[in-house]
């Protein structure tokens, strides 16, 4: 009896040290998680919109205002965990509008140049001139409703992500 008792209580003690030395190389499990560690925010900078996990931690994603990025595995995490379908949805979202932004966005701006060098080089404004850069300029402007579309999506994501983090 005695010996069994020994031989069971080795072996609970080897599967909890076992247990303890994969927790370690182990990710955090997302319940475990602070808000404060874990949760994400979102910073400006000057090509877009970072994704930030922390307060003040390091950037996981990018929201690009010119080359947009798939941001959705920063967004990702557990499937299971309450709001990840409405998270990368809206991460999704984010992305296409994002996408269609930066298009136009990109052709305004290569149009709207393209117009000023030609004239520059002409010593004058053609009609020519004026046509490309007008669709340069109806460009840029149709755009910036699909930026602020794309950002709207990206805090909807990030909200949805954060939502596992609360009890």
């Amino acid at each position: 009896m005695r010996n069994m008792t020994i031989s069971a209580m080795l072996l609970l003690l080897g599967a909890s040290s076992a247990r303890g030395q994969g927790a370690a190389a182990a990710p955090p499990n997302e319940s475990a998680c602070s808000y404060q560690q874990c949760a994400l925010g979102i910073a400006p900078t000057w090509n877009g919109l970072a994704v930030v996990r922390g307060t003040g931690g390091p950037r996981v994603a990018n929201l690009h205002f010119f080359w947009p990025a798939d941001i959705s595995p920063a967004l990702r995490g557990d499937p299971f965990a309450r709001g990840a379908d409405s998270a990368a949805a809206s991460a999704r979202r984010a992305i296409a509008l994002r996408r269609a932004g930066a298009a136009l966005t990109d052709i305004g701006v290569v149009a709207t140049g393209v117009a000023l060098v030609s004239a520059l080089r002409a010593h004058r404004v053609g009609t020519a001139q004026r046509a490309v850069g007008g669709v340069g300029l109806a460009a840029i402007v149709v755009s910036v409703p699909l930026q602020f579309a794309a950002d709207g999506a990206l805090s909807r994501a990030v909200w949805w992500h954060n939502l596992r983090y609360t009890r």
